[in-house]
């Protein structure tokens, strides 16, 4: 008579069996995302997983390369807690722009430059309350100056000065004393 077969074990069904319970819970984390409610594809993010055998006992665990996608739906997703991050978006102040002075000075001899200057300024929102000249001294190049002790001057020189495509720049001593607003300093061009 001959005896039964028995099934082999040892190892390599061990091994097997560790395969197929990580299968099985991947399968079950996609099955759990296809319930909560997502249906577009293109949200859904690409998953890479990989199966450990834990030295010791034999047990496997399941890794992913990226985080799961939040997912919100009007239903509650059963058995599936995930934690995010939330996405900070800062925005900068929108500046009132009647809110500052601003005054260009001509400071080359180009006759017309502050005003050509001002319209530039102007057209871009800003209200100039006066052009003339600059002869206390000689400036190196156009220059959009602010008071350093006023943030919103130096936003406003800063996005002036990003208008004409120059510096914007603390206030030197020779106009420090001058009246408060943006000084435009322009040069020959």
């Amino acid at each position: 008579m001959s005896t039964p077969e028995q099934p082999p074990s040892g190892p390599p069904l061990r091994a097997f069996a560790m395969v197929l319970i990580a299968l099985a819970i991947a399968f079950a984390g996609i099955g759990a995302m296809a319930l909560s409610g997502n249906d577009s594809e293109s949200e859904q993010p690409e998953t890479t997983s990989s199966v450990a055998r834990a030295a010791g006992n034999g047990a496997a665990s399941v890794t992913s390369a990226k985080p799961p996608a939040a997912v919100t739906s009007a239903r509650p997703p059963a058995a599936i807690t995930s934690t995010t991050a939330a996405a900070t978006t800062t925005t900068a102040p929108v500046l009132d722009k009647s809110a500052v002075s601003v005054r260009v000075l001509n400071n080359s001899t180009v006759s017309g430059l502050a005003a050509q200057t001002a319209k530039t300024i102007e057209s871009d929102g800003w209200t100039v309350g006066e052009t003339g000249n600059y002869s206390d001294g000689s400036v190196s190049s156009t220059t959009v100056y602010y008071s350093a002790s006023s943030p919103a001057e130096k936003a406003a020189a800063t996005e002036i000065a990003a208008t004409l495509g120059v510096s914007a720049e603390p206030r030197f001593p020779g106009i420090t004393s001058a009246s408060p607003g943006v000084i435009v300093i322009v040069t020959a061009p």
